[in-house]
């Protein structure tokens, strides 16, 4: 069965979800003729760039031709250049353009790309050339300056949230209930900005159970487990040591990680004070749980914004020092104790 994220991707312009100037310059090219050969797509996974390019190669050509992509996170020496190179000089067969599509072209070799200088230098008439790459800064400074380059914003949590609602409807799922608009709404917040990462997790969250709900969504995507963020935060402000020593023990014994457990405690602890200082929750990757409302209304009616911030400071700490360690619960324990009585 075909994954939410290919089937609902993008086959024209008019589909692509917040990249407005990126999408109107292009369209512009298109309709004046003013083709450029040389093009570098920027961003963030999931924000468009491989699909605007396939786009781009497509209504060039008319929909004639056979777009030739090359994945440089596996094909990235200079042997793969060459046969690229070689491919430019000859004149297509379909259409008015070879289209070359190099993803993740971060990823090719020095070598790779001091062969395509010169293509790229003196690129053949009948020869398109679509970069896509998150990491532009590994990409050389003579290539840069010779492409011209489109920066792809990570998109909005509304532009999300609407793009699901639209993937869910197509699919006749209906979320009329406020717990399904909150897992709705959720998947977009913590797909930080990527389309493809928020539809793979709706694929994910449906797979397990059709019913969507915030439970359910956060069940299937194996989250944290943020009743035991706040049992332990609320042990370190009440400064109950035993409390503590037992929910490190509980989550030792249970087989989880606990180096994994203080990551995702940082962040749990980093939103809180994000809340704290904005109110908005939207900010954060905090789930619109009555457990989590509850945390945040004692977090503020008690005045614990700074004691969150010297407990960020504490568990900032010990994260750093464990990275490396064959034994993290002694350090995690005793920096625990000591934290929570001070």
């Amino acid at each position: 069965m075909e994954s939410l994220a290919i089937k609902y991707r993008p086959h024209k312009f008019e589909d692509v979800v917040e990249q407005g100037s990126t999408v109107t310059i292009l369209n512009n090219q298109l309709t004046t003729d003013s083709i450029k050969h040389c093009y570098l797509f920027c961003g963030g996974a999931g924000t468009g760039k491989t699909t605007c390019a396939r786009i781009f190669a497509n209504e060039v050509n008319n929909g004639k031709g056979t777009i030739i992509e090359l994945d440089a996170a596996s094909n990235n020496s200079v042997d793969d250049v060459r046969n690229i190179i070689e491919q430019a000089q000859t004149k297509p067969l379909e259409g008015k353009y070879k289209c070359f599509l190099i993803d993740e072209c971060h990823a090719l070799s020095n070598a790779g790309w001091q062969a395509f200088l010169k293509l790229i230098e003196e690129p053949p008439a009948t020869a398109i050339f679509l970069f896509c790459t998150t990491d532009p800064q590994k990409i050389p400074k003579t290539i840069i300056s010779r492409v011209q380059r489109y920066q792809f914003q990570r998109i909005s949590t509304e532009g999300i949230i609407n793009r699901l609602a639209y993937v869910l409807e197509a699919e006749g799922i209906s979320t009329p209930t406020h717990d399904g608009q909150k897992a709705v709404e959720y998947i977009a917040r913590i797909a930080d900005g990527g389309m493809r990462d928020a539809l793979t997790m709706l694929d994910k969250c449906l797979a397990y159970n059709e019913q969507l709900t915030l439970t359910n969504v956060m069940e299937a995507l194996n989250l944290a487990d943020y009743n035991k963020f706040i049992k332990l935060s609320t042990a370190l402000f009440d400064k109950d040591t035993r409390e503590i020593i037992n929910i490190i023990e509980d989550i030792h014994s249970s087989g989880f990680d606990l180096k994994q457990f203080i990551k995702q405690y940082v962040e749990f602890l980093l939103d809180i004070c994000k809340y704290n200082t904005c109110e908005d929750i939207s900010y954060t990757q905090l789930p619109d749980t009555t457990e989590i409302d509850e945390f945040l209304d004692l977090v503020t009616t008690e005045n614990l914004a700074s004691d969150c911030l010297d407990l960020l400071d504490l568990i900032l700490g010990i994260d750093r020092e464990i990275k490396f360690s064959p034994n993290p619960k002694v350090y995690i324990e005793s920096a625990l104790l000591v934290g929570g009585r001070n």
